[in-house]
């Protein structure tokens, strides 16, 4: 390729349905940036396979690194590696990062090797400690539209069903056997609250970063909507959303509007991240908490009534940071550091706003 890289886009779960898709949709239509995606097995054939499809596109810059996020150590390694890099300039800034990978069960689990519901770690804890690592790895803004960079939080509508307490005491799971299963409705509800978790950490982070005016980040959420054809994120699921999955009940998010509730391909979806991960923004729009579903744009705190409450994201901001922190291995200490002044930001400006 004759022309510089302009930039480095991370994709987590790289190779899964959504994933693979967004990854060949900015193949396509961004032949400049650098593709760096994320894969519990980067030999597998689907991974393989997904390589093979976009070198068929041109020539694109692309490589898949082993990523596991039930282990937070892993997550920690992979950020301070991908910072260096940037440092040294083998890779261009970020200017993308895209939480794909997720998973859902129906099933009791085994705590992961850090302690958590692989749920909540997977769907919440990993995708905030990696945008936290990576801090110092993003794009400045220089003022202009194409100033900055982005992170997207693919959400869901389950995230209707959450409550941000569902995690705090494990919700009595651990007296159950692992392997034992989950009624739909509670199963729904636990991925469902790792969704509105994440999302509620991430503008929390989002807000508390513009608190210290030099990180400024535009983080926000995007429900795809509901996807057609299989997925191997669900762990046992009841026949009931084996069922519902192929249709159109229970997909409906807070504020989807009937054109918004089909099934479509997962390569819909993907051409609407990779459009809205590169479109150009006003300064005054990237000011304002956006929530998207599919490409209409909402006011994030009307679809998500607990951003309306400072103190109580700043309080699950920090709670989730200590969890982060409790991992096998800290994040980068300047990254950790200016998290926590940012948090201590957010809490004062919640305390005056009282």
């Amino acid at each position: 390729m004759g022309r510089a890289l302009t930039g480095t886009v991370i994709i987590t779960g790289g190779n899964g349905q959504l994933g693979s898709e967004i990854a060949v949709a900015i193949a396509k239509t961004r032949p400049f940036v650098h593709l760096l995606l994320t894969a519990r097995d980067p030999k597998a054939d689907d991974v393989h396979a997904l390589t093979t499809r976009i070198r068929l596109i041109g020539p694109r810059s692309i490589e898949v690194l082993p990523l596991d996020l039930t282990d937070l150590r892993e997550v920690t390694k992979f950020a301070g590696q991908t910072v260096d890099r940037v440092h040294r300039r083998e890779l261009p800034p970020i200017v993308d990062l895209i939480h794909s990978a997720a998973i859902a069960s129906y099933v009791v689990d085994e705590l992961t090797l850090d302690g958590f519901d692989p749920v909540y770690q997977i769907n919440c804890l990993a995708p905030f400690l990696l945008t936290v690592g990576l801090l110092e790895a993003f794009r400045a803004d220089d003022g202009t539209v194409d100033g900055g960079a982005k992170v997207m939080y693919v959400g869901c509508s389950s995230a209707s069903y959450g409550r941000l307490d569902y995690f705090d005491h494990n919700q009595g799971r651990d007296s159950r056997p692992p392997g034992t299963p989950l009624s739909a409705k509670e199963g729904n509800i636990r991925f469902g609250s790792s969704k509105l978790i994440a999302s509620v950490v991430l503008y929390a982070l989002r807000r508390s970063l513009a608190c210290t005016g030099n990180i400024p980040l535009d983080i926000f959420t995007l429900d795809p909507g509901g996807i057609a054809g299989g997925s191997h994120l669900r762990t046992g699921a009841p026949l009931s959303v084996r069922v519902a999955h192929q249709t159109r009940t229970g997909l409906r998010p807070f504020l989807r509007m009937v054109s918004r509730s089909s099934i479509n391909k997962a390569s819909v979806p993907a051409k609407v991240i990779a459009k809205v991960a590169f479109q150009r923004d006003t300064v005054e729009n990237n000011e304002r908490e956006r929530y998207y579903i599919l490409d209409s744009e909402y006011e994030a705190a009307s679809v998500m009534s607990t951003l309306r409450n400072g103190p109580q994201m700043a309080g699950r901001l920090v709670q989730v940071m200590r969890e982060a922190e409790g991992g096998k291995e800290k994040g980068s200490p300047s990254s950790m550091n200016t998290l926590q002044n940012a948090v201590t930001g957010l809490e004062n400006e919640s305390e005056e706003a009282r």
